[in-house]
C-alpha cells in the first residue's frame, strides 16, 4: 500500500503523464485533492470520494494536481483469494473502472480499507500473507457489492449462465486476436451460438459479438495509444487481413479513424 503523495516522490510526473501500462492492479481512493486519471483514452475527473481501479495491461495517464493524495492498493493478479464467481469477474477489464462513492459508501469503504492499511503495516508474525489476501478480498468484494446495487457493469455472476459466462470471457482474452466469430467461441466453450448468447444477454446485458468487437476495440485503443507500431501491423495483430477492414471496424466502434485517434492520443500528455 502507498498514498499518492508518496508515488509522486519516487514516479516522475512526466512518466505518469505519458500513455503507460502496470503489470498489476491498483486502487486509488481520493481523500483530498483533484486530478485525472486516464484508463484506456477514457478521462476520470478525481476528487475526494473518488475510487479508481486500474487493471493490469490498461493504458494509463495520471495528471495530479498540487495537494492532491490519496491511498493506493496495489495487488498482482494472482495474489487474492478465489472465491468462486464473483471474483472471476472482478478483473474483467470490461467492466467499471471508476466510481465517485456517495458519503455512506465512502465511509463504509474507508473502513475497510483502513482495516487492510494497519494489518499491512503491522509486524508479520507467520500469518500476514493469509490476513492480507482475507482483507484485499473483503474491499474487492465491497467493490462488487457496489457495482450489483448500483447495476453498473455485469450483473451477479452465477448458475449455469454465470459459469459459461466466465469462461467466455477467459477464451474471449485468450483468443480475441485469432476470431471474432460467435461460432468459434461456442466450439470452443462446447455450446451452442444460443446458449452463449444467453448468458452474455443475462450477465453482461450485451450480445455476444457485441463483447467480442469491445474487446478486439479495446486492445485496438490500447496499441494505438501505448505503441509506435504502424496501422497496418496493428490491424495484423488483431486478425484483420486487410488494413481498410480494420479502419471500418474501428470506425464504427470508436467514432474516429485509427489515425485520429492515435493523434488524440498522443496529443494526451495533458489531461
Amino acid at each position: 500500500m502507498a498514498t499518492v503523495r508518496e508515488l509522486l516522490t519516487y514516479a516522475p510526473t512526466s512518466f505518469l503523464a505519458a500513455p503507460h501500462r502496470l503489470e498489476f492492479h491498483q486502487l486509488v481512493l481520493v481523500t483530498q485533492g483533484a486530478g485525472v486519471y486516464s484508463a484506456d483514452s477514457t478521462s476520470h475527473e478525481c476528487r475526494p470520494g473518488t475510487l479508481v481501479w486500474i487493471r493490469p495491461n490498461q493504458v494509463i495517464q495520471f495528471f495530479p494536481e498540487p495537494g492532491m493524495d490519496g491511498d493506493i492498493v496495489m495487488f498482482t493478479e494472482s495474489f487474492p483469494l478465489q472465491l468462486g464467481a464473483h471474483m472471476g469477474m472482478l478483473d474483467d477489464v470490461l467492466r467499471p473502472s471508476q466510481w465517485q462513492l456517495p458519503d455512506v459508501e465512502l465511509r463504509a469503504f474507508e473502513r475497510v480499507l483502513h482495516v487492510l492499511k494497519e494489518e499491512f503495516e503491522r509486524p508479520d508474525q507467520g500469518l500476514g500473507e493469509e490476513l492480507l489476501k482475507h482483507l484485499l478480498a473483503v474491499v474487492l468484494l465491497h467493490i462488487d457489492q457496489m457495482c450489483r446495487q448500483h447495476r453498473c457493469g455485469t450483473a451477479a455472476v452465477s448458475g449455469d449462465n454465470g459459469d459459461l459466462f466466465l469462461r467466455f470471457r477467459r477464451e474471449l482474452d485468450h483468443s480475441f486476436r485469432s476470431s471474432r466469430l460467435v461460432e468459434d467461441y461456442a466450439a470452443a466453450l462446447n455450446c451452442s451460438t444460443r446458449a452463449l448468447a444467453r448468458a452474455c444477454r443475462a450477465v453482461a446485458g450485451s450480445s455476444t459479438k457485441d463483447l467480442i468487437d469491445a474487446r478486439v476495440a479495446l486492445e485496438a485503443r490500447r496499441l494505438l495509444a501505448h505503441s509506435d507500431l504502424p496501422i497496418s501491423a496493428i490491424a495484423r495483430q488483431l486478425g484483420f487481413s486487410e488494413v481498410t477492414n480494420f479502419g471500418k471496424f474501428f470506425a464504427r466502434r470508436v467514432n474516429m479513424t485509427p489515425g485520429s485517434f492515435r493523434r488524440e492520443a498522443k496529443v494526451g500528455h495533458q489531461p
